[in-house]
């Protein structure tokens, strides 16, 4: 959702009538239409900022889910080479995954304290943007509740996740040590380290499916929200 700064011009609230006061404190005056556009523009960006921003964390975690489950399809063949090239891939993803899901709250309140910021740098706005404002707002509030409980779950399911990574990383040192003659004796070695953590990695691996599939449909009410604000707010913008 973009807002043009010189739209407001031609959407600019008329002048009440009556008598008015000409010592208003610069605090007290009201915004002028330039200004009010300023402000909504301003509030627009950091909706965007920080929605991108909570949005990374289902995406960090799947992926690195995901490189974890090929990284332990891959070791449970006892391919030393295949297994290598996985584990590289999980290395890499399970760092942000960890960090985002430690501060999805935080992302989440800052998503909300946005959200409010728009929705009162939209009263100086007709009518009818205001109202393509508010299901922006609601849909919002709606997205970082689904965000912020996927969090919870994930960060719920991810310690099985975690001790797959160290159990893949000890098993891989242990091979490159040459520890096993064959494959299929590397196979054999891994099934044996990672046999306590399966049923634990079973649920975990449901409760992230069910997690991100929760979360979605907040997330696509929130993006027709934001479209359908786009449109109606395509009035205030400066004609080409």
């Amino acid at each position: 959702m973009v807002v043009l700064l010189s739209a407001l011009g031609s959407a600019g609230g008329c002048a009440q009538e009556g008598t008015r006061r000409t010592d208003l404190t610069p605090e007290e005056r009201p915004a002028g239409p330039a200004q009010s556009l300023q402000r909504l523009d301003a509030a627009v960006a950091e909706v965007n900022r920080t929605r991108a921003e909570l949005l990374r964390a289902p995406a960090a975690v799947v992926a690195a889910a995901t490189a974890l489950d090929a990284a332990d399809s891959a070791s449970a063949t006892g391919a030393r080479s295949a297994a290598r090239t996985a584990r590289a891939t999980a290395r890499t993803a399970v760092p942000p995954a960890e960090a985002t899901l430690a501060a999805t709250a935080q992302q989440a309140a800052r998503y909300r304290a946005a959200l409010q910021v728009l929705q009162q740098a939209g009263t100086a706005l007709p009518a009818p943007a205001q109202d393509a404002l508010g299901p922006v707002v609601a849909a919002g509030e709606g997205e970082a509740a689904a965000l912020e409980s996927f969090g919870t779950s994930a960060g719920r399911a991810w310690p099985a996740y975690a001790a797959l990574d160290k159990a893949q990383a000890l098993w891989l040192e242990r091979a490159g040590a040459g520890w096993y003659r064959s494959d299929d004796e590397a196979a054999d070695a891994y099934a044996v380290l990672v046999r306590p953590q399966r049923a634990a990695l079973s649920a975990a691996r449901t409760a992230l499916r069910e997690a991100d599939a929760a979360r979605r449909p907040a997330t696509e009410r929130q993006r027709q929200a934001l479209a359908a604000a786009d449109e109606a707010l395509g009035s205030l913008r400066a004609p080409r």
